[in-house]
């Protein structure tokens, strides 16, 4: 399938999805009047090993800083996206010169070791895999957290009943949303994610669009 385009099943979902978040109450209905339909869009041109390596590159950065990067990262291979055994024979000061700070390229190196020796599934193989056995398995990558786990299993795999609850921009805007003062803990936002199943997915992708002029 073509990169960042919806079809199938997947623009069926997202479609379901909006209709019963905005059923929810009047403030999902207004959110997602104002933000429109649901793109939420696939990388699916990539593979699982390549879209974990580039939700690494993106952790923690603006997003022009991280293209920027991705960018050199990628043109240093002749703009195509590197084997795994590409990134492991590239002398490591080379990859830094793109950017990457010594955490960052120590964990694409470790992400390329596991697809070169085969510890990491292909796309068939994950999606045979649980939410919990997928985020088992990345994690237990050095560098590879739960968040970014969840941004692979969201935006490359499909999956649209994942909630990021500890990522920073939606506790955030949650709180815009619903005019709460003080930020939303995790535990709080958690429970209350709970009526957004089976489409909490859907449900990030919007909060992830708030803006408070919006609404």
């Amino acid at each position: 399938m073509p990169a960042n385009l919806l079809s199938g099943d997947h623009q069926k979902r997202c479609i379901e999805g909006t209709k019963f978040l905005s059923s929810l109450d009047p403030d999902w209905n207004l959110l997602i009047s104002s933000v429109g339909p649901c793109k939420l869009n696939l990388s699916t041109e990539l593979e699982p090993y390549q879209a974990l390596i580039k939700s690494v590159i993106f952790q923690q950065l603006r997003p022009a800083s991280a293209s920027a990067i991705f960018n050199r990262f990628t043109q240093y291979f002749d703009s195509d996206f590197p084997t795994a055994k590409q990134i492991i024979d590239t002398p490591k000061n080379k990859l830094k010169e793109c950017g990457l700070s010594t955490n960052k390229l120590s964990t694409i190196i470790g992400i390329a070791n596991q697809e070169e020796n085969e510890g990491l599934e292909n796309r068939k193989g994950f999606e045979i895999m649980s939410d919990i056995q997928i985020i088992q398995k990345l994690t237990r990558i050095k560098g590879i957290g739960e968040w970014t786990a969840q941004m692979l299993m969201i935006f490359n795999l499909g999956r649209l009943d994942i909630f990021p609850v500890s990522d920073f921009a939606i506790k955030k805007n949650y709180s815009l949303f619903k005019n709460i003062a003080l930020p939303i803990n995790i535990k709080n936002l958690s429970k209350i994610s709970e009526e957004w199943k089976p489409f909490r997915s859907i449900a990030a992708w919007y909060l992830w669009q708030y803006k408070l002029k919006s609404c």
